[in-house]
C-alpha cells in the first residue's frame, strides 16, 4: 500500500479489537476548518473531524513560524526556596510574554542588549508563614516590566 493512500498506526490496539487506522480519503472528505474569530492580529479556528495527534502537529507547525518573546537570562540574587535555580529559570522561560515582537529588533549573538531588543523584568516575591499561596494570577500581577 502506498503511503500517500492511507495513514496507518502501529496497530497497538489491534489486540483489543479496536481499529485505530485512518484512511486518507475519509480524512479528506470529512475534515473541515471553521473560522471562529478573525481580525488583523489573530485568528481562532476549529479543526473538525481530525485526530488529536494530527491537530497537535498543525499546532506545532504554526507555533514554530510565529515570532515570540520569552525570558532567556535569569539572574537570581537571593532565593531561599527548595526549587533549584535552573528549574526556576526554565519555568520562567515558559511564561508567555504578551508583547508584539514586531516592535523590537532581533538580537543576534554578537549584539549587545538594548531598549530596542530587550525587556527587563524584576520579580520580588516574599512568602510569609500563614499567608495564602502565591498563584499564577498573582504572579501575572507581580511580574511587571521595570
Amino acid at each position: 500500500m502506498c503511503l500517500t493512500e492511507s495513514i496507518q498506526y502501529s496497530g497497538a490496539y489491534a489486540s483489543m479489537g479496536i481499529d485505530n487506522s485512518s484512511r486518507l480519503d475519509r480524512f479528506s472528505n470529512n475534515f473541515r476548518v471553521e473560522v471562529v474569530r478573525l481580525n488583523e492580529d489573530d485568528m481562532e479556528f476549529d479543526m473538525i473531524v481530525i485526530d488529536a495527534a494530527i491537530a497537535n502537529s498543525f499546532r506545532r507547525i504554526l507555533i514554530a513560524d510565529l515570532p515570540t518573546m520569552a525570558i532567556e537570562k535569569v539572574l537570581i540574587a537571593n532565593k531561599t526556596s527548595i526549587i533549584q535555580d535552573e528549574v526556576l529559570a526554565h519555568r520562567l522561560g515558559l511564561v508567555p510574554i504578551r508583547v508584539d515582537p514586531r516592535l523590537f529588533d532581533y538580537l543576534s549573538e554578537n549584539d549587545q542588549p538594548n531598549e530596542k531588543s530587550t525587556i527587563v523584568f524584576k520579580l520580588h516575591v516574599q512568602c510569609k508563614r500563614g499567608s495564602p499561596r502565591i498563584t499564577a494570577g498573582i504572579m501575572k500581577m507581580i511580574l511587571l516590566p521595570m
